[in-house]
């Protein structure tokens, strides 16, 4: 043969080009094909038999083979590099973790250069960035749960013991809100999580709480700076004095917006729902306030009026971690009104800033009027954003910009760039955007790029950055002078992301993917929505995780507050003590004069147009938290007027009321349960179990029956549309996400005669008097069952899912029973 080839292997060969063809572009495949043609022109004496019988077995498994092992080596030297570069991201964080301890503990931050502690008041003043310093550990504090993801655990331990033996928040100093919620209280909160689970497997048996317990110090510290007419919180807070003496009133987008998470996951470990409910009214103001005419915010807000100062809108500086709370916070909780809130505004910004490959600025009110023509380093967290929105090739598109971007400035992203790529602001201060996009990419789609990537970043930090106490900060990415600071998010987020790109799941000291992480990279566990009181013995209140939160501003002043339950099935109130703070009341002459609601609260209903207007108008906010508890807030500084913000008044106080008259109600029926029979065709065998009755629909009274073969509701909450028919069948549908009464609504349009409502809490407790939203329009009786026996009778159905007969009734006597 020609060549010198033998006829097998040059046919291999040509398998072999022929395999690969399909992984090249069309140039490369039309190059290999003229060169295929050209050669098989030459050979088809040969080639021609042997091409109609196409390639051998033995051909195929060889080529295989030899492919497999390539990959295996190809594997082997990707995660050895990942191997490496962990090890290099650990010895670079305790490096400067282990400068800090030693040149500046229990000082807020390390200064590299000076080797010394930075500690507000003594050294030298930098303005506002200041801000962020409280004299509370700072650095320490914020290391926690990096500690822990490393597996640096005896470290971690010690740190623990550290904060709990020496941090104080009694100090009269001023601090950020923002920073100091974000790094103080999220630090507290992610190492309250890493101890809880260090003891779920059997480790750190002497914690008891007391990280948890300095969160809720500062977390009460936090609470003046809410008390104004908007909802919305002050800037700046004093950690003895609350408010008093301080005047700034204008609060950025972003400031005001990312307290959520914290908040929210402060309110699930103790049990106290005050905390979440004052950063949702935050965050429930910014999002109704934003501009219609793009469903964008503005970046700057004046706390008291409630009117935007600066109207320039995009994802960065000001504004971007509102936007992460928004979906982190639907993450954490499961309440699909953040998550609404988030997809409304996302939407807006892939209409009004993407462009090309960048993020731009524009006016929110004329989204059309471009405002900036510079970006910042904060924009790069986005593609995260975007890869969590399940946007994956767009994250991965804008983020190949900010790559490209640093990758021109020596691998290190300035502060600030013009749309050109020239420097606006030159300093680099090792921030964790970059570097935590990446980091999501990689996990999304596994492509090594992103690795690779990450070593580029890391080890531009280390040749650029470190000196011998730590690593500084860059003044000029060109010049590569270097500036006296670093800021304790190095440590919490820089290299904690750096660390979860290389590291293997052994290597990681947490379940990682069981946390949802913080602007800051701390840790909340996702299983944070499911815990209650009981669960943290934090308090004596009964039934507290089942309650409205129902507050007044009068006058600028907070005129009062009630909880009140409007769980229809389980209602209980309970009267909060008002805060110390005086109500501001003007003086007036004229007579006292009575104003009545023009909306009564035994008329209301929150299912009609006009009368969710008419509470509008008076500054009451709806919504539905977890689906099942219904939400008033009451902000008389958004009413219409301020004789209808009075109204308003008046209407929560009736509604309270009448919350106290329906636990009465419930009380009283819940008293008379009702009864499931159980009976299989197919096993003979049978059950009975008690039942909560409803207090919609035909009541099971006086002998009344109702039967039906059973049958498992699509979807199992019964929250939408069933799909599959009921005709005749007695549904059987499990508790969450929408209210008793739709559950059984969606179930009589699919024909079902009956309704069975399982339970999801864990505890066997009283049976519920399920009630309705005020509208009796259900033509079917329905009852409700605990957990315990919901799984029981999901048992049942499982060996007999065609012939298991349920009956709806009242409770049948012994000897009734005997004689049936």
């Amino acid at each position: 043969m020609k060549h010198g080839l033998s006829s097998t292997v040059f046919a291999l060969i040509l398998f072999i080009c022929c395999f690969r063809s399909a992984y090249c572009n069309d140039k490369q495949q039309k190059s290999r094909f003229e060169k295929i043609k050209e050669i098989v022109a030459k050979n088809m004496d040969i080639l021609g038999p042997m091409l109609k019988r196409g390639p051998s077995k033995e051909m195929i498994d060889f080529y295989l083979k030899h492919e497999a092992k390539k990959k295996k080596k190809r594997e082997s030297d990707f995660e050895k590099k990942k191997k490496k570069y962990a090890k290099q991201t650990k010895t670079m964080f305790l490096h400067a973790y282990n400068s800090y301890m030693m040149h500046a503990f229990p000082a807020d931050e390390l200064m590299p250069l000076s080797c010394k502690g930075r500690v507000r008041g003594l050294t030298q003043s930098r303005g506002e960035v200041d801000d962020a310093l409280g004299r509370y550990m700072l650095t320490v504090v914020d290391s926690l749960d990096t500690l822990i993801v490393m597996k640096e655990l005896e470290l971690f331990e010690d740190a623990v013991k550290l904060v709990i033996r020496g941090l104080s928040f009694d100090t009269d100093i001023t601090v950020n809100l923002f920073e100091a919620n974000i790094r103080i209280l999220g630090g507290l909160l992610g190492g309250h999580a890493s101890c809880l689970y260090l003891q779920s497997v059997g480790k750190l048996s002497w914690y008891s709480n007391e990280l948890l317990m300095l969160s809720v110090d500062l977390a009460d510290r936090f609470l003046p700076a809410f008390d104004t007419p908007t909802g919305l919180p002050v800037p700046k807070i004093n950690l003895r004095h609350g408010t008093h003496g301080l005047k700034d009133n204008e609060t950025c987008t972003a400031c005001a917006g990312t307290l959520f998470l914290e908040m929210a996951a402060l309110s699930r470990y103790t049990g106290n729902s005050s905390y979440e409910s004052l950063a949702r009214v935050a965050l429930n103001f910014l999002y109704e306030r934003r501009f219609k005419a793009s469903d964008l915010p503005g970046s700057t807000m004046n706390v008291n009026s409630g009117h935007w100062i600066r109207k320039d809108s995009g994802v960065g500086a000001g504004i971007d971690s509102y936007y992460e709370y928004l979906l982190k916070g639907y993450l954490i909780t499961g309440d699909k009104r953040l998550w609404d809130m988030f997809s409304t505004q996302y939407e807006a910004t892939k209409k009004y800033l993407k462009k090309n490959k960048y993020m731009t600025s524009v006016h929110a009110g004329a989204p059309k009027n471009r405002v900036k023509e510079h970006q910042d380093a904060l924009q790069a967290f986005w593609p995260g954003l975007q890869v969590l929105a399940g946007d994956v090739d767009e994250a991965a598109e804008v983020h190949s910009h900010y790559v490209q971007v640093s990758g021109h400035n020596q691998n290190t992203l300035p502060e600030s760039f013009l749309l050109t790529g020239q420097l606006y602001w030159p300093q680099y201060y090792i921030r964790p955007e970059l570097v935590e996009s990446n980091y999501i990419l990689y996990k999304a789609t596994r492509d090594p790029k992103y690795v690779d990537t990450a070593v580029t970043i890391l080890n531009a930090i280390e040749n650029r950055c470190k000196v011998v106490c730590g690593y500084a900060a860059l003044k000029h990415v060109a010049s590569g002078e270097l500036e006296d600071r670093m800021d304790s998010f190095v440590l919490a987020e820089t290299f904690k992301y750096f660390y979860l790109t290389f590291a293997e799941e052994e290597d990681i000291g947490i379940p990682i993917d069981d946390y949802v992480l913080t602007t800051e990279a701390h840790l909340i566990p996702l299983h944070v929505q499911f815990f209650s009181k009981e669960q943290v013995n934090a308090s004596k209140e009964v039934c507290p995780d089942k309650r409205i939160y129902a507050w007044s501003w009068l006058e600028d002043g907070l005129f009062g507050r009630y909880f009140t339950n409007a769980l229809p099935s389980h209602i209980c109130l309970m009267e909060d003590q008002p805060y110390n703070y005086k109500i501001k009341q003007k003086k007036s002459k004229e007579e006292p004069r009575t104003i009545t609601s023009s909306l009564k609260a035994s008329n209301f209903d929150y299912k009609n147009p006009e009368h969710v207007a008419v509470l509008r108008s008076m500054g009451i906010h709806i919504e539905f938290v977890d689906g099942e508890k219904l939400q008033l807030v009451h902000n008389a500084g958004t009413a219409y007027s301020e004789q209808l913000g009075v109204e308003g008044v008046i209407f929560m106080k009736e509604i309270t009321e009448h919350a106290k008259e329906m636990s009465r109600v419930a009380q009283q029926q819940s008293v008379a349960p009702r009864e499931l029979f159980v009976q299989s065709l197919l096993n003979r065998e049978t059950a009975t179990f008690e039942a909560g009755r409803a207090q919609f629909g035909p009541d099971l009274t006086d002998g009344m029956r109702v039967a039906g073969t059973a049958e498992l509701a699509q979807p199992a909450d019964g929250c939408s549309v069933i799909i599959n028919r009921l005709a005749g069948k007695v549904a059987i549908v499990h508790r969450g996400n929408c209210m008793f009464v739709d559950k059984v609504r969606h179930a009589e349009q699919a024909g079902a005669v009956g309704v069975v409502i399982i339970d999801n809490a864990e505890e066997n407790s009283a049976l519920l008097a399920m009630s309705g939203d005020g509208t009796d329009d259900v033509n079917i009786s329905s009852i409700f069952i605990n957990k315990a026996d919901g799984a029981k009778l999901l048992e049942m159905f499982g060996r007999d899912p065609t012939m298991l007969i349920l009956e709806l009734r009242e409770p049948i006597a012994p000897d009734e029973k005997c004689g049936s």
